[in-house]
């Protein structure tokens, strides 16, 4: 496997960062605009209001409006979408080379410069109020967004990204402008660029756009280590089957033990094959879904367990999801499931790393939370050095962790004893 050059980060003196990674055999290159404060860092008064202004960098600047935008993103024939989390706003595109430098503009003007419209505001805040009711009728992302609050709150990375109704009700114009414009300290930005292009170019732009920010960066709230709780959140509703989570902390975004959680849950629950899907679903029928993932952000994580079943299989599925916690922990894993859970991994990473947004967001995130650059062949190596030792004491670290924090949704009623 050939050696792969870590990216260039070029630092302005007003501490923006750009995140360089050529890749000349394309014609493609994907930019990302990224702030790094998320939805963690409001306060008790701001929920959802990072959410809401990354809806309204889309609403028109002070040169051109949202019909205009919309026609010059068009223009340039990519894909331009942007998105809040738990810990930064990302506002990305995708575009030919040649054209990177017009879309390195357009992003930098939608960050720098919108004016958030008094009309638009109330159009999106109506659009949000939408958003946040589909995200309450869809079982699957209520269940995992009241799984989060069961877990993590009172700690503010519990708290929805989309904020509540009442929240998003409130918000001015004033107010949402004030919390953005506050927020665009040259030190919390960096512009993370992949693909074919010219270097000494894209580190000209970034000075003629980002050269001249003064705003000092101010401090956050919620940046603090996330504890996790036991709690348990039911939910009733008239469906046909009853959704669940359950789950506990797990590794932080930089953990470093990440490839043997990753290891880990790959056996557990990673797709076919795995504990999960095996025995729940192959061999007792009772769930056409079910599997497990990792979550992680700065400080904290989460190991999910997620699935759905019938009112009447709901007992046994979740004593069935709990039963393989613990045989992972005494019984796991074995030689055959480490070789396979590695080569999925592998080839999982290799299928991965052509793709330019996802360097674009892996050089971003290594740069933001001060980790060094791995090449790929350091990522497999760090993989294949997990041994089933490794995996074995992280099984045993979720079962020591006590009974899981749990959300259902569904006909409770109809499941019998199972909230006991």
């Amino acid at each position: 496997m050939p050696q792969e050059n870590p990216p260039l980060v070029h630092t302005l003196d007003n501490g923006f960062r750009v995140v360089l990674d050529s890749v000349d055999h394309t014609r493609v290159a994907s930019a990302a605009l990224y702030l790094d404060t998320g939805s963690r860092h409001e306060l008790a008064g701001q929920v959802g209001m990072t959410h809401f202004c990354e809806h309204l960098l889309f609403k028109g600047t002070q040169r051109a409006g949202w019909q205009q935008l919309g026609r010059e993103m068009n223009s340039l024939g990519g894909h331009t979408n942007a998105w809040t989390s738990t810990d930064h706003v990302k506002l990305y595109c995708a575009v030919i080379d040649k054209d990177l430098p017009q879309a390195i503009r357009l992003l930098s003007e939608m960050f720098l410069q919108s004016t958030f419209p008094e009309k638009e505001v109330d159009r999106e805040r109506d659009v949000i109020l939408e958003e946040i009711a589909a995200s309450e009728d869809n079982p699957e992302d209520l269940c995992y967004d009241r799984f989060t609050q069961a877990l993590w709150l009172p700690h503010p990375a519990g708290r929805p990204i989309l904020g509540d109704e009442d929240d998003i009700a409130s918000y001015t114009r004033k107010q949402l402008l004030d919390f953005w414009q506050a927020r665009l300290a040259p030190s919390r930005l960096l512009l993370s660029v992949a693909g074919k292009f010219d270097r000494d170019e894209v580190i000209r732009l970034a000075e003629e756009i980002f050269g001249g920010l003064t705003i000092e960066a101010p401090d956050l709230p919620g940046t603090g280590p996330i504890p996790g709780k036991h709690e348990r959140s039911y939910i009733n509703r008239d469906l046909e089957q009853i959704n669940f989570c359950l789950g506990m902390t797990g590794p932080h975004r930089h953990h470093p033990q990440r490839s043997a959680w990753i290891v880990y849950d790959t056996i557990l629950g990673g797709g076919m094959g795995s504990r999960l899907f095996d025995e729940v679903r192959e061999r007792r029928g009772l769930a056409y879904s079910i599997g497990s993932s990792i979550s992680a952000v700065a400080g904290g994580g989460f190991l999910i367990i997620s699935g759905a079943t019938r009112p009447e299989h709901a007992s046994t599925a979740l004593s069935v999801c709990r039963e393989q916690l613990e045989l992972m922990a005494s019984d796991g894993p074995t030689e055959e499931e480490l070789v396979t859970a590695k080569a999925q991994l592998e080839r999982s990473h290799l299928l991965g790393i052509d793709s330019l947004g996802l360097r674009c967001s892996i050089n971003a995130d290594i740069t933001l939370y001060g980790v060094d650059f791995q090449t790929t062949e350091e990522v497999l190596q760090r993989l294949y050095k997990v041994s089933p030792d490794d995996v074995r004491h992280l099984a045993r670290q979720v079962v020591e962790y006590g009974p899981p924090a749990m959300c259902l949704v569904g006909p409770l009623a109809e499941a019998g004893n199972m909230l006991e």
